[in-house]
């Protein structure tokens, strides 16, 4: 089965659209159905929590995701720090240490820091709709 990382804005990109059919929006219906594993560690959800309150997004819908994430993910202790994007954006390191960590086959993301490197380490870095076709 494949080992996925999604970025923060790939979660806010689905909750935010009214649009069921956007490719974000697929991919968490697509997790939920079993079809990849989800991977995530402390350091990630704490982002994503941050970052659904800032949104304003209903605690409701907070507490649904986390109890998801729970029960469908595989939770990592997130041990490993990684530094190869310090310069350019420091919070995107808890994405690419929970890929390492991993050993995660794709981390999906919106975010063009991310993108740009298109690997890290063996982890395959795809935007969300070329992620859809790979599954």
């Amino acid at each position: 089965m494949l080992k996925v990382i999604l970025d923060t804005s790939v979660f806010i990109s689905a909750l935010l659209s009214k649009n069921s059919e956007t490719a974000p929006n697929q991919i968490l219906a697509r997790w939920q159905n079993g079809d990849f594993t989800l991977v995530t560690s402390p350091q990630l959800q704490e982002e994503l929590v941050m970052v659904l309150l800032r949104k304003r997004i209903s605690l409701d819908l907070i507490e649904d995701l986390l109890t998801n994430l729970e029960t469908l993910a595989i939770q990592l202790q997130g041990v490993y720090q990684a530094t190869y994007l310090d310069n350019i954006d420091p919070k995107d390191n808890i994405f690419l240490a929970a890929a390492y960590e991993s050993k995660a086959d794709y981390l999906v993301s919106l975010d063009n820091h991310l993108l740009s490197l298109k690997f890290y380490h063996r982890t395959q870095i795809l935007i969300p709709s070329l992620f859809l076709q790979v599954i």
